[in-house]
């Protein structure tokens, strides 16, 4: 019984070995090959950053992220959300503020309230204690705008006037 179970244990190799080879062998080694001609064409049309479909594709100018005038919303409680909201309204037309990327986080305490901090990238640039009433979220957003704005011009101006070969332009901040 032994012998008859290795013979057929070897049978089942060798026959799925032979599959194998046989469907191997019946693929194309070029990837252009595997599509007729004028499909191979095509797929290279889509792959072109220009074409007769629209104009071409251009690089970020500013040389920065491709992901810029993101807000995020980080908040907990009806308070953050009302502050993100107040927020987000008021810089949605701010063109300094729209063109950055804007964490807004918020660390609820139910004794002194609502810790809320607006950041850009690890740089903190506003922070303020926030009561569970509403009503003080949208005075707290509009100091808030003001001071992302004035902060972030002044960032954008340091970075112009200062220029260092060594160094990145996120590491001269």
């Amino acid at each position: 019984m032994s012998l008859i179970n290795r013979l057929s244990m070897g049978f089942l190799t060798m026959a799925v070995w032979i599959m194998s080879s046989s469907a191997l062998a019946n693929e194309p080694a070029d990837p252009a090959e595997a599509f007729p001609a004028n499909e191979q064409e095509a797929i290279d049309a889509i792959n072109q950053l220009s074409s007769p479909d629209g104009p071409e594709v251009r690089g970020n100018a500013n040389g920065g992220s491709e992901l810029t005038g993101v807000m995020v919303d980080r908040t907990i409680t009806m308070a953050g959300k009302t502050f993100y909201r107040a927020f987000s309204q008021r810089a949605m037309d701010n063109l300094i503020i729209g063109n950055a990327t804007i964490t807004i986080n918020e660390r609820p305490d139910a004794r002194w309230g609502s810790q809320i901090w607006v950041m850009e990238g690890n740089r903190m640039y506003f922070r303020t204690q926030l009561s569970p009433r509403i009503n003080e979220a949208d005075r707290a957003a509009g100091e808030a705008v003001q001071t992302v704005e004035e902060a972030l011009l002044r960032q954008q101006l340091a970075s112009a006037l200062t220029s260092d070969k060594d160094l990145g332009k996120e590491e001269l901040r």
